[in-house]
């Protein structure tokens, strides 16, 4: 399986890209920025952006879908029913969606908005605005935290095996890392 991470300086967001090693249908998880460093990325691993998850649909996690399906015939995997006029297939709490060759647990995790979810595919955890190293996701009010921390809390933080945490902004974590030194995660309540 191929992975590659693609950073964008619009809202410094990172979009994830899974594919097989032979090249083919790859997933994208919050595509970003559709940018000329991307396209040859896809260009030259044969890969083609056949599934699109959104993790939430804030800006900088969205931003260039329109542009992503004018080229490429992709499906868009949200909590929203459309976005940016775009129909989507909705998702649900511990709905396995079988994507390709992928089969992705989703994790609804409100606090950062409304509609944010975690992605899990195999080990990986593709948390959005969720979890981030070091810390957990904005949020506009002390409800909305305590949700996001309650999110966290019953479905992460009760995994038992490893995971690698892929957010949307920032570099990548594991579980066990946030667990013991994640202040947000380790504060008293």
């Amino acid at each position: 399986m191929k992975f590659f991470s693609h950073y964008t300086l619009t809202g410094y967001c990172n979009t994830y890209i899974v594919g097989p090693d032979h090249g083919g249908d790859a997933l994208v998880v919050d595509p970003g920025l559709f940018d000329v460093p991307f396209l040859e990325l896809m260009e030259s691993q044969k890969l083609y952006p056949r599934y699109i998850l959104v993790t939430h649909a804030h800006d900088a996690h969205i931003y260039d879908i329109k542009n992503i399906l004018k080229i490429y015939d992709a499906s868009l995997y949200a909590f929203s029913h459309s976005l940016q006029g775009f129909p989507t297939t909705p998702i649900r709490e511990d709905q396995a969606i079988e994507i390709g060759e992928f089969e992705v647990q989703v994790m609804e995790t409100p606090g950062h908005s409304g509609d944010s979810v975690i992605y899990r595919w195999n080990s990986l955890l593709f948390t959005g605005d969720t979890l981030l190293a070091g810390t957990i996701g904005s949020t506009n009010d002390p409800f909305s935290k305590e949700l996001l921390l309650a999110s966290v809390r019953e479905k992460l933080l009760s995994l038992k095996t490893e995971h690698y945490i892929f957010p949307g902004h920032g570099p990548p974590t594991t579980l066990n890392v946030e667990k013991r030194t994640n202040p947000d995660l380790t504060a008293k309540t």
